[in-house]
């Protein structure tokens, strides 16, 4: 089955990251946004950056597999990435002006889970240019509503977040993966999300809704 427009498979994906150090101290934020909440910590702490520590900030989506994709802009002056340890290794949206580049970093930043890539050393984490097509969806109909706090929008199942979305946002389901972990949807209405993006949700993160 052919895919909607928006919605990817993890070979068309391919991001990578590159390493900015917080010149202050700093939280990382759900939306793009200082009126954003903070992303939580699985103790349900605020993720946030001491001064000194990085966040590997994210390149845009690399369906052509380039070494060094370019950096995804900034939205109302704030850039998407993830917490390199030792903070949280979470995903979300940092204030840039609290940030500077540190390319001398010589820790790797190869994506939360080590499964994308450093782009200054695109072949030395492994993930560069790996990933699968998608195979054996199906069709999914119906509106839905965010039931999590908050929850990531990935490219692919399982793949890169990109997003988030939080509880009460709504969505229109268009597929779903064959185990029915994952669900493609469109956003109707998100506070931190514009209306119309596309990606893949974690299925159990949202309950069908009639409206």
């Amino acid at each position: 089955m052919s895919l909607p427009r928006g919605i990817f498979g993890a070979d068309q994906v391919d991001v990578g990251y590159e390493p900015w150090q917080a010149v202050c101290a700093t939280l990382l934020r759900v939306g793009p946004s200082a009126l954003a909440p903070p992303v939580l910590s699985d103790d349900d702490e605020p993720v946030a950056l001491a001064v000194g520590q990085h966040l590997g900030r994210q390149t845009t989506r690399n369906p052509g597999c380039l070494d060094a994709p370019p950096l995804r802009g900034s939205v109302n002056g704030f850039v998407w990435g993830y917490c390199l340890p030792p903070a949280v290794r979470k995903s979300g949206w940092m204030q840039l002006a609290d940030l500077k580049p540190d390319l001398a970093l010589e820790r790797l930043a190869c994506g939360p889970a080590n499964a994308d890539f450093d782009r200054r050393r695109p072949r030395a984490c492994g993930g560069h240019c790996d990933g699968r097509a998608l195979r054996d969806v199906h069709d999914a109909s119906g509106q839905a509503v965010v039931t999590a706090r908050e929850v990531y929008l990935r490219y692919a199942p399982g793949s890169t977040a990109f997003r988030y979305l939080v509880r009460g946002d709504t969505v229109r389901r268009l597929r779903r993966s064959s185990n029915r972990q994952w669900t493609a949807v469109e956003i109707r209405t998100a506070r931190w999300t514009a209306r119309g993006t596309r990606g893949w949700l974690f299925s159990s993160t949202a309950r069908p809704s009639d409206n």
